[in-house]
């Protein structure tokens, strides 16, 4: 039986077709499919300004430099979260500051974050809507520090009256091939604020202007925009989709060792599922994924621990690191697909409840 793979690009023809015209049309460089999708991203995110760029790290570094971050800056960043945040902040040779999560939805908590801000006074925070959960932007951005939401995980959900990637001084997506909207690369930066636009509109290309080590090759090409926009077009569906496999997984694995063997994603607001992460309780999750391995099911631990040693405590993200366990969750997931994959993770579930009861 073939391995069912963790991640799986969705497309069909309207991609292809979007790809074909683009390479037909002889304008591959940065152009007017660019600046058609950033009008796109605008709207669909209700803000006045987006910008394209090379990935979502670009995003979060040009943004930063955006908000004017300096070598003796810090940044506040969850202690759980993909190393780009890190690596973004050093870019600038400032100081990354990880705090603690709350753990249920596995966003940086607003209290640790705020106790952050009073000890270390940061120039800016990166708070990330982690697997899809919107975080508690609100909460942050009144604490006075410019808050960066991190869109990659969601986008195109609306929060209260605000469109997640417009509930702060700056959003920035991702569009990496196996991302909610996928171009294969690039990213983008969205903010209501005309200066934080044309900074990084200015800081994206280095052609023609002073030498600066800051300044990168960061722009979008018309080939990735033609994709993004195409996927920006089937996005509802996209959600839908997943939203119906988390649905089926939450109720198929309900009952079955919740509470005891493993703990189940929240699902109690509105969120997107772009990743379905369960908390292992009896075995650490680089064993369980490799026993769903053994079964042909490509799980994965979802988010490196890139912290170093001795670093600030942070026991809820520990367990993350830890206990995580990402199962296949994608639009092309067949349903025979989705039998094998409850199927094995009961399975094995029920192997750790004997294991955990002689």
């Amino acid at each position: 039986m073939p391995v069912i793979p963790h991640n799986r690009l969705t497309f069909g023809d309207a991609e292809c077709e979007a790809v074909a015209q683009a390479v037909r049309s002889g304008q591959w460089a940065q152009g007017l499919r660019v600046q058609e999708l950033e009008a796109a991203l605008a709207q669909t995110a209700g803000v006045e300004h987006a910008v394209c760029v090379a990935s979502g790290f670009s995003a979060l570094r040009l943004s930063l430099g955006a908000l004017g971050i300096q070598p003796s800056d810090t940044v506040v960043i969850p202690a759980y979260c993909c190393v780009a945040l890190a690596n973004a902040t050093l870019a600038w040779g400032a100081t990354p500051v990880p705090v603690d999560i709350e753990p249920t939805g596995w966003n940086g908590g607003a209290q640790a974050f705020r106790a952050a801000i009073a000890e270390r006074r940061p120039r800016a925070i990166i708070a990330v809507n982690t697997f899809g959960m919107p975080c508690e932007v609100d909460q942050l951005s009144s604490a006075g520090v410019p808050v960066i939401e991190d869109c990659a995980h969601a986008f195109g959900l609306q929060v209260g009256e605000k469109w997640l990637g417009s509930r702060s001084e700056v959003g920035v997506l991702s569009f990496y091939a196996t991302k909610l909207i996928g171009g294969g690369e690039g990213g983008a930066v969205l903010t209501g604020s005309r200066a934080i636009a044309d900074y990084v509109r200015s800081a994206r290309d280095y052609g023609d202007q002073p030498a600066s080590a800051y300044r990168m090759n960061d722009k979008m090409n018309d080939l990735e925009a033609a994709l993004v926009l195409t996927q920006l077009k089937r996005l509802p569906e996209l959600i839908w989709a997943r939203e119906a496999i988390a649905q089926r997984y939450l109720k198929e694995f309900s009952g079955h060792g919740v509470s005891v063997i493993y703990r189940l994603p929240a699902n109690g607001q509105p969120r997107i599922w772009y990743r379905f992460a369960v908390e292992m309780l009896t075995r650490p999750a680089v064993s369980v994924v490799a026993e769903l391995r053994h079964a042909g099911i490509q799980a994965d631990v979802p988010v490196y621990d890139w912290r170093p040693a001795g670093g600030p405590r942070a026991p809820i993200a520990d367990r993350a690191y830890r206990n995580l366990v990402s199962l296949p969750l994608y639009p092309s997931l067949t349903r025979d697909e989705q039998d094998r994959v409850v199927s094995a993770f009961l399975s094995l579930c029920a192997e750790l409840g004997k294991a955990a009861r002689t």
